[in-house]
């Protein structure tokens, strides 16, 4: 009986053993063909409520990279004010500890450098991105191309934090001729997740994004921005006043 008990256990070790091998070969074969897969072309996945979200996929990288359209009707001062990021539009993101690291504005072009911690759920440990910023306009068509990009050396470290160290987004916007606004983001981020579960994620993610956004850019703190860096299409010359002069 022991004999026999000893040949069923070793038989079902030999099949454990052998399902683990089968596995681990299976998985390996399936990460580098997708990892080497791919049209590098956009591909649209979603277009919903006027938001339309498109996926990238690179052979050679695991990720997507993923990117949104839709028009607003608003100005552009106020659609560039959400996006290029402030002390007074950090809370309206979930950012936390929210830091201007450096800031030069003019009439021709914004750079910044800004510092905020994004938590996570568990068991990922709080986001810390300190990221770069600097667009100019288009004097002819007034088309705005902000950059946004990692810079994970410019200050110490956080405790209990993990530092973003891939991130290239860019955000594209396009004054149309009947008023309306062309917003476009694309992102090209790595956030520190499992693969599959960011590819997953990103596309609605970025889909929810865009929708907040199309509401939050018509609230009154928005809607008052004045910026000395962006002409309005019709503005002969850039504002004069200070970037944040509200109306009265």
């Amino acid at each position: 009986m022991k004999a026999l008990l000893a040949k069923i256990g070793r038989g079902i070790r030999k099949a454990f053993v052998t399902m683990v091998v089968a596995l681990t070969v299976a998985l390996t074969v399936a990460h580098f063909a997708w990892k080497y897969s791919g049209s590098n072309e956009w591909e649209l996945v979603k277009d919903q409520e006027g938001v339309k979200v498109y996926t990238l996929k690179t052979p050679g990288s695991t990720l997507l990279k993923v990117k949104a359209d839709m028009q607003v009707a608003t100005s552009l001062t106020s659609a560039v004010f959400l996006l290029r990021g402030d002390e007074s539009t950090s809370d309206d993101f979930g950012g936390q500890d929210f830091t201007v690291v450096e800031r030069i504005e003019t009439p021709k072009l914004f750079m910044a450098t800004y510092a905020a911690k994004h938590p996570m759920p568990p068991p990922f440990r709080t986001k810390e991105m300190v990221v770069m910023l600097n667009y100019a306009q288009d004097k002819a068509t007034k088309r705005v191309e902000i950059n946004v990009q990692a810079a994970p050396g410019r200050t110490p470290p956080s405790p209990n934090t993990s530092r973003v160290t891939h991130l290239n987004n860019i955000f594209r916007l396009t004054p149309l001729p009947d008023g309306l606004i062309d917003w476009e983001i694309t992102l090209d981020v790595d956030m520190g997740l499992f693969y599959p579960l960011a590819n997953l994620s990103m596309p609605e993610y970025l889909f929810k994004d865009l929708s907040y956004h199309k509401t939050l850019v018509l609230t009154e703190k928005y809607q008052k921005a004045r910026l000395v860096s962006i002409e309005e299409p019709g503005d002969a010359t850039p504002a004069l006043a200070s970037s944040l002069q509200e109306t009265p």
